[in-house]
């Protein structure tokens, strides 16, 4: 830029800057805050906003709230982003007073916290087994204004299933429902997590049933979770099976669930017909389908069945 005439501005270094704390480089990012001095250049909120959430990322920061006092001191008003840098930082050290503590102090500046800086106070606090607190705290948001997403119920909807509380778990959906809060994929799987571990299985099909009937499909993870929790008997992996192949949630990350499923149970030729279900089907299986049947196939001494298998993956290449 100088080679051209052009003198880069306080804008094009907090460009530079926050693309360096994206990748992780905060060093060199501090270098240019140093480097804007010599250049005559003033940092401004945004500056420092980047810079704060790029140290509390690293963990460089031995004390978060002095870094916000120097802001301050040099002038400039610090924003609800950079505030929730900071919050975070403090939470997932466990800092959880400190973390309130900033919360009221920028009220008492004039900033108003987001969903954001909630969901992080929140999500804290179930990380340090405090639930009823954090609960406290969601009706704290509603009370100021701040509406609830998707993110704050699943913080507390998984905090509330792996203390065991699933019963709770129907009025938090209701409750989003009723705020026009709509369940996506992710939410879900959480959701369905929480359940399995708490070996409700009743529930847990019933929330996959209603998951498709919504139209939401399931995705890879939340096939690993249900599938593994529900292969542990015969007629209850009849019953998923059912949910596998209906309309709704047909999909291929479905079928290699399956396939893994069987295979880890050793029911090899059970996964092998969901190999074929997968051909017949029109899907394309991929090596994820093939790879836990040709290995198993192998470690039970079936070599022709596995060479066969790999004959079809080579058919399958030369296809396409």
């Amino acid at each position: 830029m100088h080679s051209l005439g052009v003198l880069p501005d306080t804008m094009t270094y907090n460009m530079l800057i926050n693309g360096l704390c994206k990748q992780g480089a905060v060093e060199k990012a501090l270098e240019l805050l140093n480097g804007m001095a010599s250049k005559g250049l003033e940092p401004n909120v945004v500056t420092y906003t980047t810079l704060v959430d790029g140290l509390c990322k690293k963990g460089l920061l031995e004390d978060p709230g002095k870094l916000l006092q120097y802001i301050v001191y040099k002038g400039h008003k610090p924003n609800v982003v950079t505030y929730n840098a900071v919050i975070d930082a403090l939470c997932k050290r466990e800092e959880i007073e400190k973390a309130k503590k900033l919360l009221r102090d920028m009220i008492s500046r004039g900033v108003r916290p987001d969903v954001v800086t909630y969901n992080t106070i929140m999500d804290g606090l179930c990380k340090m087994n405090k639930l009823q607190n954090a609960m406290k705290w969601l009706d704290e948001m509603v009370s100021k204004g701040v509406s609830p997403n998707i993110v704050t119920y699943s913080i507390v909807m998984d905090a509330h299933c792996k203390e065991g509380e699933t019963d709770k778990v129907e009025k938090l959906l209701d409750d989003m429902l009723s705020r026009s809060v709509q369940p996506d994929v992710v939410f879900y799987s959480t959701l369905l997590g929480g359940l399995c571990k708490m070996k409700e299985l009743e529930k847990a099909e019933k929330c996959m049933r209603e998951m498709v009937s919504k139209g939401i499909s399931p995705d890879v993870v939340t096939w690993n979770i249900i599938i593994e929790a529900f292969c542990t008997t015969d007629d209850v992996m009849n019953i998923l099976i059912n949910v596998v192949l209906s309309d709704g949630a047909r999909d291929n990350s479905a079928y290699i669930s399956l396939i893994k499923a069987y295979v880890k149970r050793g029911n090899i030729d059970e996964a092998m017909c969901v190999l074929k279900r997968v051909k017949q089907e029109g899907f394309e299986p991929g090596i994820d389908a093939y790879s836990p049947i040709k290995e198993m196939l192998l470690e039970m001494g079936r070599v022709d069945d596995a060479k066969d298998l790999i004959a079809g993956i080579d058919e399958n290449k030369a296809d396409d």
